[in-house]
Parts: structure tokens; C-alpha cells; sequence
């Protein structure tokens, strides 16, 4: 009996085709795009163990400075003073491989700039939105330094006490999303439509 071939890891092309298959599914098909980061993760990870790759699920805290005006940083984090909203907690989750954190969700920063601005009225200018993020952990700044410096700069924090509540309480993957997900993968052209784009081409 011989084991399933396992694909050899190419990393910048496997995570460059990962990312695309994520953001087509949801693009054309998530229900919250801006605050889906559990179910990019999470596929994603399935993905990364079909090519035998071991990742870790992560949670807590994350910043981003998109632009280098003084308004252009995107928080999934608690700042001092910020009032609790009762049955929300702000956070965010990636991946971990060895030394190195995937975040697989900075495409949606123009979007999450977006949906910002309407509820805050203010105006933020997007010049940073990588396709994703795939860095050494020794790479990410202080919350201090992306809030204060230059575009580009991004902070991620672990909170295992975040990260409990939040694995505890998901839903286990839906096997359509990950095969879907997984034949995006295999099929750089392939175009998905789904809720999303019908919603659009009917408005």
C-alpha cells in the first residue's frame, strides 16, 4: 500500500495561489467580507495540509498603517480608554508556520477602509493593501509604531484567552468551502459566482 504523493511546497507560488482562491470564494460568496478572517484561516489551513504543510491557527489582536496620514491605520484591536461594546470583542486571526505569520485577509483593507469611513464619516487613504502577508514573526512592529510611523507597517499580537473563545465557539468547516476553495487552487482562471455577485448584478 503506498501513501497519497504529497506536492512538493513552493512557497511564494502555493501562498500567492492560496490567496487567490480565497479571495475569489469570498469575494463571489462570504456573508460578513471584512470580518471573515476565522474562515480564511481556517481554510487556508486545510489547504496548507493538502501540501503538507503544518500551520497553527492564531488569535488576537492586529493593526495595519495603510497610508501615512495620521487617520490611516485599520485596528482589530482595543485601545486605551476605548469604551467595551457588551458581545464584541475585537480581534483577528491568522496563521503560524515555524517563525512566520500568513495573514491571508489584507486584500479586504481597502474594503474594511471603506466600511470605516461610513461609520466614522472620516476618510482614509489606502496606498498599502498587500494581496496577503506572509512574514517573519521578528518582522511586526509595536501597536504604538503602526499607529505613529509610515504605511506599510503592521502589528500582530497573540491573546490565547481571545484565541480559546474563539476556537471553542466555530462552527467546523463546511467540506464544500474547502473543496471549492481547493479547486481554485488547482484552477488559477476559474471564475466563481456566487450570493454575492447575483446581490450585485441585480443592484
Amino acid at each position: 500500500m503506498t501513501s497519497r504523493a504529497i506536492p512538493k511546497f513552493d512557497k511564494n507560488n502555493d501562498l500567492r495561489r492560496i490567496s487567490s482562491a480565497l479571495h475569489r470564494l469570498a469575494i463571489a460568496a462570504s456573508g460578513n467580507l471584512g470580518s471573515d478572517c476565522y474562515i480564511h484561516a481556517a481554510i487556508a489551513q486545510e489547504m496548507l495540509n493538502r501540501l503538507g504543510v503544518s500551520s497553527k491557527l492564531v488569535a488576537g489582536y492586529a493593526a495595519w498603517r495603510v497610508g501615512n496620514d495620521d487617520g490611516d491605520v485599520i485596528l482589530h484591536a482595543p485601545l486605551p480608554n476605548m469604551p467595551s461594546q457588551p458581545g464584541s470583542v475585537a480581534y483577528h486571526m491568522w496563521l503560524e508556520v515555524n517563525n512566520h505569520l500568513i495573514d491571508f485577509t489584507t486584500y479586504q483593507l481597502r474594503h474594511k477602509a471603506l466600511q470605516m469611513d461610513k461609520l466614522d464619516g472620516g476618510t482614509t487613504t489606502v496606498t498599502w493593501c498587500p494581496d496577503y502577508l506572509a512574514v517573519p514573526k521578528k518582522s511586526v512592529s509595536s501597536l504604538r509604531a503602526v499607529i505613529q510611523l509610515r504605511a506599510g507597517m503592521y502589528f500582530y499580537k497573540q491573546d490565547t484567552a481571545i484565541e480559546n473563545i474563539i476556537l471553542s465557539a466555530a462552527r467546523p468547516l463546511d467540506d464544500d468551502d474547502v473543496n471549492t476553495a481547493w479547486l481554485l487552487y488547482q484552477n488559477q482562471e476559474l471564475c466563481v459566482f456566487g450570493p454575492n455577485n447575483m446581490y450585485h448584478d441585480a443592484g
